[in-house]
């Protein structure tokens, strides 16, 4: 899909939204009762991500402002987590960083390459929310799993 317009690209992010919200529905039905409930919360924070995209006025582009969000750093030390029914609160929790990673990386590549100055930062604008997703989830991964060594 060419990103190519202000539509296109928001399309394609409502769509990332909702596709990362079905994944995590479906394996919430399919995971051991420890993590259920974590993938089941991590659907509904991307269905509100899908809402929060639907009613996103794309005139007003121009007025927002791009902050920097660092994060914790750790998705960077982290190796990808594959998907499985009987994984574990922190693969969980790394597997959904490392998403949250690569949509930040996917949006900030293709502004990279994007001629159109709303364009760009559109994609800077969906980059820097999932930087904040990211962010979130390393800091829930720092207080309930790192504390515990």
């Amino acid at each position: 899909m060419k990103l190519d317009s202000l539509d296109e690209i928001l399309r394609f992010a409502i769509r990332k939204e909702a596709d990362a919200a079905a994944f995590y529905k479906m394996a919430a039905d399919r995971s051991n009762p420890g993590v259920k409930e974590t993938f089941k919360e991590l659907a509904r924070m991307e269905e509100g991500h899908k809402k929060k995209l639907e009613g996103f006025d794309l005139k007003k582009v121009g007025q927002m402002k791009l902050e920097e969000t660092k994060g914790l750093g750790m998705s960077e030390l982290m190796e990808d987590v594959p998907y499985s029914s009987d994984m574990s609160y922190a693969d969980l929790l790394r597997m959904a960083i490392k998403q949250e990673e690569k949509s930040q990386q996917l949006y900030t590549s293709t502004a990279k390459v994007s001629p159109e100055p709303s364009l760009k930062k559109l994609l800077l604008i969906l980059a820097q929310e999932e930087s904040t997703h990211k962010e979130r989830l390393e800091k829930i991964y720092d207080d309930e799993v790192l504390k515990e060594f």
